[in-house]
């Protein structure tokens, strides 16, 4: 399977077979889970087109809930003052089905995590204050693999001090998802990591693809969504307990 349209068919991703057949009055779309049970079904119109594309990872059990993608680094990254380092690393990313209409607007129609990913959440900040993150941990130089998005981290210390950093925390409403047709192959938005002290680092987040030869997944988490009181515009976002 690979991202790009989708056909009548049956397809398995993920433990989930997904099924479609175009009937006289329409399409049908379904997703079963691997006991053959029925967990997503739509009717759709014969002019809409069905896209398979790679999403923000905020379905699942948390799903509405999720705000970020909480990183942890199994090797730290170590800057000196006033230098940077610049980092390959994975993030996880959910698969959707789009119906997309003549008009080329759009409906997301199913979303569901890769299985082969242990979902995790967890906390970022005080219990009071703090976003429920997705989690996941960050293995350095391992190649993507089903499920993940490959994301170019720049951490830039500006503070007068030596930084360790083995946490970073992207808001996902400040990223964009790209993908090659036609292949696996995934990217996230490049991240820019500023240590503005011991205690705060900015994030921000480019908005163009790796390439030409990739296309932008639809953005799933919606303009008018209730956002986090330390985000500052779209692309960029504080880290205000420290990096």
């Amino acid at each position: 399977m690979v991202f790009g349209p989708l056909s009548d068919g049956d397809y398995l991703i993920s433990g989930h077979r997904l099924r479609i057949m175009r009937v006289q009055d329409g399409i049908t779309y379904s997703r079963l889970n691997n006991k053959g049970e029925v967990v997503v079904s739509t009717k759709l119109s014969n002019s809409l087109t069905l896209n398979f594309v790679p999403l923000e990872p905020v379905s699942g059990p948390a799903s509405g809930i999720i705000e970020c993608i909480y990183l942890k680094l199994n090797t730290p990254i170590v800057v000196d003052s006033k230098d940077k380092v610049v980092v390959d690393v994975t993030a996880p990313v959910d698969y959707g089905v789009i119906a997309q209409g003549v008009n080329r607007s759009y409906n997301l129609i199913d979303s569901f995590p890769e299985s082969s990913i242990q979902y995790k959440l967890a906390l970022y900040g005080p219990p009071t204050q703090g976003v429920l993150c997705r989690f996941y941990k960050v293995e350095l130089g391992k190649p993507p693999g089903p499920g993940l998005a490959r994301v170019n981290i720049r951490v830039v210390n500006e503070t007068e001090s030596v930084a360790r950093i083995n946490i970073i925390v992207v808001p996902l409403d400040i990223v964009k998802i790209f993908y090659k047709p036609g292949t696996w192959v995934v990217a996230m938005s490049d991240i820019n990591m500023v240590l503005e002290t011991s205690t705060i680092a900015s994030v921000h987040a480019g908005l163009e693809p790796p390439s030409a030869d990739f296309d932008e997944s639809p953005d799933i988490i919606r303009g008018n969504a209730h956002l986090i009181g330390y985000v500052v515009g779209r692309g960029e976002f504080k880290m205000i307990w420290g990096y």
